[in-house]
């Protein structure tokens, strides 16, 4: 009975000794990723860069990029440098929703997940239905040009007609 309660005492010591270094472990093993910007709009080029510390050279990173209305946007595996550096660029689609551009950044380190996220802004346009407007606006002197345009010419027919 001695033994047994020796051994399970060891066993505990050792767990007890074991988990803080795996946790100390665990704080070291990250990956960050950063922004050119805090905003983008639709069309602008998203300039996204990331380290991974205590990686393995060329570990593998899954990026995940959704807009505001958790619309997936962007789905892609990079992989860092030899020094756990890596970069991403790619465009925010036109149809991309305003508001929170959600950035994703996910590796596996000595077994582990490790996730960070960040979150840009989207802004919505000052002028939302400036494309309509400015086509009204084209069409309406399209029309007024044509309507002016035909007038002058039946009046410049009646004149040189009248004139023989």
């Amino acid at each position: 009975m001695k033994t047994s309660s020796l051994v399970a005492i060891a066993t505990l010591s050792l767990v007890a000794f074991a988990i803080p270094s795996s946790y100390a472990q665990l704080d070291n093993e990250s990956i960050t990723i950063n922004t050119s910007k805090n905003a983008y709009g639709p069309g602008d080029t998203v300039n996204l860069s990331g380290i991974v510390n205590e990686g393995a050279p060329g570990q593998l990173v899954a990026i995940q990029v959704k807009d505001a209305k958790g619309n997936l946007i962007l789905i892609r595996t990079v992989q860092s440098d030899q020094n756990g550096n890596f970069n991403l660029q790619f465009k925010v689609p036109l149809s991309a929703s305003p508001g929170n551009l959600n950035i994703t950044a996910s590796t596996r380190i000595n077994g582990f997940v490790i996730t960070q996220s960040k979150s840009t802004t989207t802004p919505v346009p000052e002028f939302p239905a400036s494309g309509l407007v400015l086509a009204a606006s084209i069409a309406s002197l399209l029309i007024f040009y044509g309507m002016v345009s035909s007038r002058g010419m039946s009046g410049m027919k009646q004149r040189v007609g009248g004139g023989k």
